[in-house]
């Protein structure tokens, strides 16, 4: 290795590509895969915002300590969930019913998120109605943003848990209202609250900005959870780490030197067919081109 291992972020795999799996099934295959948590997904597969029950959360809860994983987010971002076209209704729809409805379903992750004790609940803003007002839109955003953050209060308050143990977390999405880190930045820096973060992905900050590289290290102080996935030709298509053109060393230089401690989380949605591949080779190729993931991993995972 170019640089000595000091700082260790956990690697994670999200489990919307393991849908052909139960959650608990999920768990186990990340554990011996050697991998230290799993990013849980908002779906109707896994953990179905209108039927997951506290009783749920203290199953899958028993499954994660019995494998000694963690459950390192719940991402909410499914894109059928609330209609058959993708991602809609949005966050910062113009129709304030339509928005309701995203709203609703925010509201429940939050609360299971909680629930199961994950570090971060993320979601994305949602595309911009075709021509609506993108200065409304983000006052609107804004709005719903402090709502969340009420209601991520309200739920720690009355699951005994501790300020600040559960937070929220923005992704940028390729054309989305807010689809650059920049954006989501400004919207944290609007908020005003520690309990609101950046989650970066990697893939998308290659698809949409110019230095993807200067933009993950400028954002690392506002991150707390990277997806990360390789793109070939910055076409937005989530691939296996290694089989597209992003320089993963240079990565892990930028994230060693700034001294990310995170979450890693590799994000394929499309590869479940292929799992018994992409789960093993993921972790694998990131080992070896992520430095820093190996002062945990190489001396504690199952091989």
């Amino acid at each position: 290795m170019p640089f000595p291992t000091v700082h260790s972020p956990g690697l994670a795999y999200n489990a919307n590509g393991l849908r052909s799996l139960s959650l608990p099934a999920a768990v186990r295959l990340l554990a011996d895969s050697g991998y230290a948590g799993i990013e849980l997904s908002l779906n109707r597969q896994h953990v179905d915002p209108w039927s997951f029950t506290d009783a749920d959360a203290d199953e899958l809860r028993a499954v994660l300590d019995g494998t000694g994983m963690v459950a390192c987010s719940l991402a909410t971002g499914d894109p059928l969930l609330l209609s058959e076209r993708p991602f809609e209704p949005a966050l910062v729809d113009a129709d304030p019913a339509a928005r309701e409805r995203r709203m609703d379903l925010l509201r429940r992750a939050v609360r299971i998120g909680v629930r199961i004790g994950v570090p971060i609940v993320v979601f994305s803003t949602g595309r911009l109605t075709p021509g609506a007002d993108p200065e409304q839109a983000l006052r609107v955003l804004d709005g719903s943003v402090a709502e969340l953050l009420g209601v991520l209060e309200r739920e720690l308050r009355a699951a005994g848990a501790a300020p600040g143990s559960t937070v929220l977390g923005i992704e940028p999405e390729p054309g989305f209202l807010a689809e650059t880190n920049a954006q989501v930045a400004g919207i944290i820096e609007r908020a005003g609250s520690d309990s609101l973060w950046l989650s970066q992905d990697l893939g998308h900050t290659v698809v949409v900005e110019e230095d993807a590289l200067a933009s993950l290290r400028h954002h690392l102080p506002v991150t707390r959870h990277l997806q990360v996935e390789d793109i070939a030709g910055r076409v937005h298509a989530h691939l296996v780490p290694g089989d597209g053109d992003i320089d993963f060393g240079a990565v892990g230089q930028v994230l060693h030197e700034e001294e990310f401690t995170g979450w890693v989380s590799v994000e394929l949605y499309d590869h479940d067919d292929v799992h018994e591949r992409s789960v093993p080779d993921s972790r694998r190729f990131l080992l070896d081109h992520l430095p820093s993931l190996g002062g945990l991993h190489r001396a504690g995972a199952r091989r």
